[in-house]
C-alpha cells in the first residue's frame, strides 16, 4: 500500500484535508458567480418585462426601475440578503460579463476568489471601453492566485497606470461621495463610520491624538489612549448633553424603574440599554419622553404629559414598537420612515396602532405601485408581505 494514501498516517490526514479545504472553496466561488449569474438574469429579465411586477395600469416611464426594485426585494427574502447586496451581486455579474469575460469565466470555473472578482468589477467600472480588455488581460493572470489584500494593491497600481482621467478630477469625483453611517453592535456598543478625504482624515487623527495626548498625561488618568481618543470624538460630536435639541423615546418597564426587575430599557433606534443609562438618560435629557410599560402586558401605562399630541404621541408609540421598516430584511430606522396604513383608509382601514407602521419609502412605493402586497391577518401582530411572484413572508419580528 502506498503510504501517502494510508488514513492510519497523519501526513496522509493531513493532505487529505487541505484537499477538501482546496475543493470546497472552489465549490464556493463557483456557487458564488452562479448565484451572481441568476440575480442578474433575473434582474435583466425584470426590466425587460415590467409587466410580470407591475399591473398594466401602472405601466408608465418608471416601470422598468420599479419592476427591478421589486424583483431585487422579492430575491432578498428569497436568499434571505439585503436587498442591495442584490443589487451588488447582480452588478458585478453585468459588469464582469460584459468588461472581463475572462477573469469572469475563471470566476464561474471556481478559479477566481469572490473577493477578487468584486474587487475587480469596482474597479473596472471606473475605466473606459477601450481599457476594459488589457485591464481583464493583466488582471487575471493574477487573480487566481494572490490573496485579497495583494490582489487589491496589484489592482489598484494597475488601474493608477491605465487611467487616463487626472488624480485630482477622480479625486472630486470621490469627494462627492463623501458620508458617514453608523452601526449597533452588541451589549450597548456601535460604529460610526465616515468616508471623506485623506487629507481631512489625517486632520481628525491629529486632532484626536493630541487632544486625548493632554488628557493622557494628567496624573490621575486611568484610560488607555484608545479610549481617550474615542472619548475625544464623543465629545467633539455630540457637545453639551445639557444643550442638545435632540429628542429620543425611551421605554422603561415600570418594575424596573421601581428595582424590582432587570429588564432593559428600550431606546429608540437604539434597542436594549442597561438601566444605569436609562436612569441617567431620564434625569439628565429634559426633552426625553418618558413611556412606563405594563410589566405583563409590555402596553403603555403612562406618556409624558408634557409631551402629549395626539398625533405625536401615535408616531413616537409607533416607532418605539416599531424599530424599523416592517418589510422583511429592511433595516431603515422607523423614524426615518413613512408611517402607512396597512389596510387602505380607502378600504376602511382605521388610522390606528394596530393598522398603522413604518414602512419606508422605497417599501411604501412598492406596495402602492408594484404587485407586492401586504396584509395584517387577523388576530397577528406582524404583517405578511407577498411578493409579485407569490412568495409569501411575514414581518420581521422585532429584534427585541
Amino acid at each position: 500500500m502506498d503510504t501517502l494514501l494510508d488514513p492510519a498516517l497523519a501526513q496522509t490526514r493531513v493532505m487529505f484535508g487541505m484537499a477538501e479545504a482546496e475543493f470546497a472553496q472552489r465549490v464556493h466561488w463557483r456557487a458564488s458567480a452562479e448565484t451572481f449569474r441568476a440575480i442578474d438574469n433575473t434582474l435583466r429579465e425584470a426590466a425587460a418585462h415590467p409587466e410580470v411586477f407591475i399591473d398594466e395600469q401602472m405601466l408608465r416611464g418608471d416601470a422598468v426601475e420599479l419592476a427591478v426594485r421589486a424583483a431585487a426585494a422579492d430575491l432578498a427574502i428569497r436568499l434571505n440578503v439585503a436587498e442591495a447586496t442584490v443589487r451588488s451581486q447582480g452588478h458585478i455579474a453585468s459588469t464582469l460579463r460584459e468588461r472581463m469575460p475572462v477573469l469572469w469565466s475563471l470566476f464561474t470555473e471556481g478559479e477566481v476568489s469572490t473577493q477578487n472578482a468584486r474587487e475587480a468589477a469596482s474597479l473596472v467600472l471606473e475605466l473606459p471601453a477601450a481599457l476594459w480588455g488589457a485591464f481583464d488581460t493583466q488582471l487575471t493572470d493574477v487573480a487566481g492566485t494572490m490573496t485579497p489584500s495583494r490582489f487589491r494593491a496589484k489592482a489598484y497600481a494597475l488601474r493608477e497606470k491605465l487611467h487616463a482621467t487626472s488624480r485630482a478630477a477622480r479625486h472630486e469625483v470621490a469627494t462627492r461621495q463623501r458620508r458617514v453611517f453608523t452601526q449597533l453592535e452588541r451589549d450597548g456598543m456601535g460604529w460610526v463610520h465616515a468616508y471623506l478625504s485623506a487629507e481631512k482624515i489625517s486632520r481628525v487623527n491629529a486632532q484626536l491624538d493630541g487632544s486625548a495626548f493632554d488628557l493622557y498625561r494628567e496624573p490621575d488618568e486611568t484610560r488607555t489612549m484608545a479610549q481617550l481618543r474615542t472619548d475625544v470624538f464623543a465629545d467633539l460630536l455630540i457637545g453639551d448633553a445639557q444643550h442638545s435639541r435632540v429628542s429620543v423615546a425611551l421605554t422603561v418597564p415600570a418594575l424596573s424603574l421601581l428595582g424590582r426587575s432587570d429588564e432593559p430599557a428600550l431606546l429608540e433606534g437604539v434597542g436594549p440599554i442597561d438601566l444605569d443609562t436609562a436612569r441617567v438618560l431620564m434625569g439628565d435629557a429634559p426633552s426625553l419622553t418618558r413611556l412606563l410599560t405594563n410589566p405583563v402586558t409590555g402596553g403603555v401605562l403612562q406618556l409624558d404629559p408634557t409631551q402629549y399630541r395626539t398625533t405625536t404621541a401615535l408616531k413616537r408609540w409607533l416607532r418605539v414598537q416599531h424599530a424599523t421598516c416592517d418589510f422583511p430584511g429592511c433595516g431603515r430606522r422607523s423614524i426615518n420612515c413613512d408611517l402607512d396604513h396597512t389596510t387602505a383608509w380607502a378600504s376602511g382601514g382605521l388610522t390606528t396602532a394596530q393598522n398603522l407602521v413604518p414602512r419606508c419609502r422605497k417599501h411604501h412605493t412598492l406596495k402602492h405601485q408594484t404587485k407586492w402586497q401586504v396584509e395584517k391577518p387577523r388576530g397577528s401582530d406582524r404583517a405578511v408581505w407577498t411578493s409579485p411572484t407569490g412568495n409569501l413572508r411575514e414581518a420581521d419580528p422585532p429584534p427585541f
